[in-house]
């Protein structure tokens, strides 16, 4: 049997979270798309879900991190847009894919850039198309719209790289702690 939810997410880990406990129902995760998982009904709690962002790597990088996560025993389920999920089964223990505090804290690096990039791309073109407003003709109209879509989509972008700066910075002052 298969099910096919619609969710949107802002915040990663509240995502993977629910990936968890819908596994932890028997409700296995076989693909995702943007807003749209699909499950398979199986035993309850086999395995652990993880998403990472892997954005960033080159084809070779990703190939040869995949085949890491295969030889220790985790399965890709799915990538898309530089959003990777994956499982491992539970009895094999923890699944924890940044197991030090200095990796954990690259990769949060790693997000934040792109997040930034994506979030002034976004606000800059808000700007941009808002800005035509002496323009009164529907192509301006137009451009206007495109703005406020824009402008709201930087906002939600926004969401995230608030997250991510906290955890960067509560990691960092746990790392300076154990110096």
């Amino acid at each position: 049997m298969r099910k096919v939810l619609y969710r949107f997410f802002v915040d990663f880990e509240k995502e993977e979270k629910w990936v968890n406990e819908m596994g932890a129902q028997g409700w296995h995760l076989q693909k995702f798309s943007f807003g749209r998982f699909t499950f398979a009904k199986g035993e309850p709690g086999v395995f652990i879900y993880r998403n990472e962002f892997i954005s960033g790597m080159s084809s070779n990088e990703k190939k040869d991190y995949f085949e890491f996560l295969k030889d220790s025993g985790i399965s890709i389920i799915n990538e898309l847009g530089g959003w990777v999920y994956m499982k491992k089964t539970a009895a094999d223990g923890p699944f924890e894919l940044y197991s030090d505090t200095k990796s954990k804290i690259a990769y949060y690096k790693r997000m934040l850039n792109i997040f930034a990039l994506l979030f002034l791309i976004n606000a800059w073109m808000g700007i941009s198309n808002i800005s035509i407003l002496s323009d009164k003709t529907s192509y301006g109209f137009f451009n206007q719209s495109i703005g406020v879509i824009n402008i709201a989509v930087a906002l939600l972008i926004a969401y995230p790289i608030i997250k991510i700066i906290k955890s960067k910075r509560s990691l960092e002052k746990e790392q300076q702690f154990f110096e």
